[in-house]
């Protein structure tokens, strides 16, 4: 009769050659690390998932298995990954279930086969890195964060929960981001998971750089924790805002019977009193239905819920008056006399949401109009020409707008060729993926930009969850999520220096990629057979 040894070994080696089981363990490992991002944060089951494949994938490469194999257990992984991290997609296609049931799979599925074909090609490089060990785990965080990078920019990009994500429950490391960005963070991440595979190891030398790898995480902890304790940021005076939540039901929004009763649910909010001298009211993304720049009558309905000598920043659509229909999902800033003094247009749209990748093609192939991007209207959004510093006047601070998952990406969100806003502005509508853990990632993502680039961010999302983030990502308040109310707070203030990241951006993170392989490569030096 075997031993529990003898069992634990066999149980293994029937993971690691069977290669079935051995895609499904890595499918079951990235599920189970999708609990460590938002709203969950069960970041073990993240350094669990990732030291287990970690451990299949050196057993994989030392049994000289094909490169094919190697890929599909990233793949699996990836799948597992996506599948459970991103099904908030799906919801969205609940809102016209009658037009979009057929595109449910593709959410569900075929979206995350795509994404996995990232981790699967991560693994793939790593096997070609000659050194076993804990130098080809230093390899793989390097390549593991460099194909992370280009998911943010291939094929429009994606950097939708970054492994750096999973540290937003923590403050402390959360500010390494200012230093490293939330690369950085995916660095420290990898390294940690892949170390608990040597710390449990029977090599001294392996043992003690995993180990130092968990001592230098206390250090950024420390080092965070008095970045938090002394913060420095710029002096000016105090700004009031408001954030309007009216969690207008998404099939609601875009109803012509309802246009008026949405407008005038926000008008009433803008007007209720407040204990701040209000000089800023931000509604959330398309927050109304009508073409304001065409519409005077409306415009000067807002103006009147407005106080005196404050503005108006909201989300809403612009449009051409020519014959040639031009549309742009943008945001608004109005005065309290009703004129539009400032908008952004957004830059970075979402394909098959806001407008159709390779229409011409579609429409031959299944017919004109037959397929439909998921937002209203049949015309495709037209793309804006990026991040811009915009100025008002001297009592409110410059800004940077954002619409909607703009604010996903790293060192896009200002334009560093112009002067430094005071603050960042993020309108979105989350109410498209319901109760789901959609909108708590897509929050996450915003505060990971404030700390970065050392700018307060505020956030106005129709259903929540709408957030103000000082330059430290710390929340000054927020609206919880289907809450329907108001938050009166005054604006933060950026930090008084530019943090490392906003200064120098994806260099940093080719500096750390580069790094880590000339690390890998020296550790190579030393022989792991102590």
């Amino acid at each position: 009769m075997q031993t529990l040894e003898e069992q634990s070994h066999s149980l293994i080696a029937y993971v690691t050659d069977k290669t079935w089981p051995q895609r499904g363990v890595a499918f079951l490992l990235g599920a189970i690390g999708a609990l460590g991002f938002a709203p969950v944060f069960l970041f073990p089951a993240l350094l669990l998932s990732l030291s287990g494949i970690w451990f299949l994938l050196e057993q994989t490469i030392e049994d000289n298995s094909s490169f094919l194999k190697i890929f599909w257990l990233g793949w699996f992984l990836g799948l597992g990954h996506f599948t459970a991290g991103l099904y908030w997609i799906t919801y969205a296609l609940t809102v016209d279930l009658a037009t979009f049931w057929w595109a449910m799979p593709f959410a569900l599925f075929g979206i995350p086969t795509m994404l996995a074909v990232f981790t699967g090609v991560s693994f793939l490089l790593t096997s070609f890195w000659p050194y076993r060990g804990i130098s080809r785990a230093f390899a793989f965080a390097a390549i593991w964060v460099g194909v992370e990078w280009l998911r943010g920019y291939l094929f429009t990009g994606f950097p939708w929960n970054l492994l750096g994500y999973a540290w937003a429950f923590s403050p402390e490391m959360s500010q390494l981001a200012s230093l490293g960005g939330v690369y950085g963070l995916s660095f420290l991440t990898i390294l940690m998971a892949t170390s608990l595979v040597y710390i449990a190891g029977t090599r001294p030398f392996e043992r003690n750089i995993s180990l130092s790898i968990y001592l230098i995480a206390s250090l950024f902890w420390l080092w965070g924790r008095e970045h938090l304790t002394s913060p420095e940021v710029m002096s000016s005076p105090p700004v009031a805002i408001r954030l309007v939540q009216p969690s207008i039901p998404q099939t609601l929004k875009w109803d012509p019977a309802q246009k008026e009763a949405n407008l005038q649910k926000l008008l009433a909010m803008t007007a209720q009193p407040s204990l701040l001298p209000l000089k800023a009211i931000i509604w959330p993304e398309s927050a109304i239905s009508f073409f304001l720049e065409q519409d005077p009558v409306r415009r000067f309905l807002i103006a009147e819920s407005l106080p005196k000598e404050s503005y108006l920043f909201t989300g809403g659509l612009r449009r051409t008056e020519s014959t040639a229909l031009t549309i742009w999902n943008s945001l608004l800033v109005l005065s309290d006399t009703g004129d539009i003094v400032a908008h952004y247009d957004k830059s970075h749209l979402v394909p098959f949401g806001e407008y159709l990748p390779f229409r011409p093609f579609l429409d031959k192939i299944f017919g004109k109009g037959s397929i439909k991007k998921i937002t209203a209207g049949t015309v495709d959004f037209t793309a804006g020409s990026g991040p811009t510093t915009l100025s008002l006047p001297p009592d409110l601070p410059s800004f940077s707008g954002l619409v909607c998952y703009e604010v996903i990406f790293p060192r896009a969100v200002v334009n560093p060729a112009q002067p430094r806003p005071g603050w960042i502005i993020n309108v979105t509508n989350d109410a498209w993926y319901g109760n789901t853990s959609g909108p708590y990632q897509h929050l996450e993502a915003a505060r990971f930009r404030a700390i970065e680039e050392g700018i307060p961010l505020v956030r106005a999302a129709n259903s929540g969850v709408s957030a103000v983030f000082d330059a430290y990502g710390q929340m000054m308040g927020s609206l919880k999520l289907n809450e329907k109310g108001v938050l009166d707070v005054l604006l933060p203030t950026p930090t008084r220096t530019v943090p490392f990241y906003a200064r120098w951006g994806d260099w940093i993170t080719l500096g750390l990629i580069i790094g880590f392989l000339i690390l890998a490569w020296s550790l190579s030096f030393k022989k792991n057979t102590d």
